[in-house]
């Protein structure tokens, strides 16, 4: 490759998917040297950003965890991913990032682990337990996100301590730039709805989201935020279903926020913000109702991408199967995963070289 000008090199190269990349760290040094940099890495994990890849992960009861890549083209084909550690040891996947899977134990998330699947690398990372002792815990949750501003993946935990007289919230920030955690000193002064919080926020525009209530563990009324960077929270504008008596939670859909709506388990819309912090951006993008599905009790419904067509919208429904809806149409599909004996939970997904 002597003779490739050098950033034409970088150009061919950052375009390359990991394992192609990982044989050609062997070729010399300076190969070794240039794949290895940090701009390249960025490069490169810009230009897979472009394609969105499926990861799913799938449980029976009792068992591990495992990882699968998929091509909804042929669901069936798919081959199973090799483990660096013991998913058993680890069977809460907590999200993804960049091409980061993030995992947990369990109770109380005591550890979790950060794992490049297309580098076989992982870290396990040791959680803060800083309970009082008296308190009654009502939930604890890490949360992965990426902070373009310092260049730095982070895991939020918060703890939230007390009962319906009083609420204390402790919020740690670990930073894989610095491997270390600290604590946020602003106060968080909201509740989540313990019948329904999964311990699942989702990350946009590198802030990570939740569905709270200010005065009580039942409600589901505000959207708040947690700046990355700043590390504070903030409330983000909600659409209109806020307003109403549904049942809400959050996902990720093209890169935008979005708020999937259930009336009754039996009619599911999804929102999405279309220019982020704009309250009239957002837009009813799905309406699933027993008219265009012929399986009509949602327990769970997630956005997770849209076809290569930018007209069909991927959701995953009550971790068994896809719905591919048509938005122009206004029609689903099914799309059958595995058997009815596992529970699956599909992440959008980028092979990427971020180190750990």
């Amino acid at each position: 490759m002597s003779d490739v000008p050098p950033d034409a090199l970088v150009n061919i190269l950052s375009r390359l998917p990991v394992k192609s990349l990982l044989r050609c760290r062997s070729l010399s040094k300076t190969e070794r040297a240039l794949i290895d940099s940090p701009h390249f890495v960025n490069l490169h994990t810009k230009q897979s950003m472009k394609t969105d890849k499926l990861l799913v992960s799938s449980k029976r009861t009792h068992s591990s965890t495992s990882f699968r890549p998929l091509n909804l083209d042929s669901p069936q084909t798919s081959v199973e991913l090799e483990t660096p550690f013991n998913t058993t040891d680890f069977p809460k996947v907590l999200g993804t990032c960049h091409g980061l899977v993030c995992l947990s134990n369990m109770p109380f998330d005591r550890f979790i682990v950060l794992w490049n699947p297309a580098t076989q690398k992982y870290k396990v990372i040791l959680t803060p337990m800083v309970y009082p002792s008296s308190s009654n815990v009502l939930i604890a949750f890490n949360q992965v996100g990426y902070d373009h501003v310092n260049d730095d993946y982070k895991v939020v935990r918060l703890i939230q301590t007390g009962g319906y007289v009083w609420l204390n919230s402790m919020v740690f920030v670990y930073s894989l730039k610095l491997n270390m955690w600290r604590s946020v000193e602003q106060r968080f002064p909201y509740y989540f709805n313990l019948a329904l919080c999964q311990g699942q926020g989702v990350c946009v525009n590198s802030a990570l989201h939740w569905v709270v209530s200010k005065k009580t563990h039942l409600g589901n009324d505000l959207l708040v935020s947690f700046d990355l960077a700043s590390q504070s929270f903030q409330l983000v504008p909600h659409p209109e279903c806020f307003n109403s008596d549904m049942i809400t939670s959050l996902g990720v859909l093209g890169g935008c926020l979005c708020v999937v709506g259930y009336r009754e388990l039996r009619s599911i819309d999804v929102w999405v913000m279309g220019e982020y912090g704009v309250k009239e951006s957002w837009s009813n993008l799905v309406a699933l109702t027993p008219g265009n599905v012929s399986r009509c009790v949602f327990l769970s419904v997630r956005p997770i991408t849209y076809l290569k067509n930018g007209k069909e919208v991927v959701l995953e429904v009550n971790q068994q199967w896809f719905e591919i809806y048509d938005i122009e149409k206004k029609t689903s599909r099914q799309i059958m995963i595995g058997d009815a004996s596992r529970r699956i939970s599909t992440y959008v997904y980028q092979e990427t070289l971020v180190r750990l």
